[in-house]
């Protein structure tokens, strides 16, 4: 009789490998065919009014609207600015013009060194603060010469 021939060692390892190379390719060509899911959409937080001054106009009802109202900064650009405002003792944050800061208190205007809101109906212009020059030298604000060539 004849003996069925065996096959070495090394071509059963070879097979092998090779199953696994192509198990591999197919299954990351089944992962990568997939279509992408669609990006998520950032969640814009719409600005909502101090619920702390809400709940002061809804206790004393309607009259005057009081908002104690603090500029900590602002970036004026030529279309648009941002005014980093503290609303009544809450922490500063940056408001558009046209956003609410309280119930009935809305940021109408940016100009260089102010804000004005509309509080009911009645404009009033709160200034920011002016800081210092600093004493040591760097970029500093230039003089106005006049009489020069």
């Amino acid at each position: 009789m004849t003996d069925p021939v065996k096959p070495p060692a090394r071509y059963i390892v070879h097979a092998a490998g090779l199953l696994l190379v192509l198990a591999g390719v197919a299954t990351w060509s089944h992962l990568l065919s997939r279509p992408a899911p669609p990006p998520h959409a950032a969640q814009v937080q719409a600005a909502e009014p101090d619920s702390t001054a809400d709940a002061q106009a809804a206790w004393f009802g309607p009259g005057e609207v009081r908002a104690n109202i603090a500029v900590k900064g602002l970036i004026k650009g030529a279309d648009h600015g941002v005014a980093v405002l503290a609303v009544n003792g809450a922490a500063p944050r940056p408001y558009r013009v046209g956003e609410a800061l309280t119930r009935s208190v809305t940021l109408s205007a940016i100009e260089a060194g102010a804000v004005v809101i509309d509080k009911a109906g009645v404009s009033e212009r709160i200034a920011a603060p002016v800081l210092p020059q600093p004493a040591s030298p760097g970029i500093v604000r230039a003089a106005s010469i006049t009489g020069s060539p």
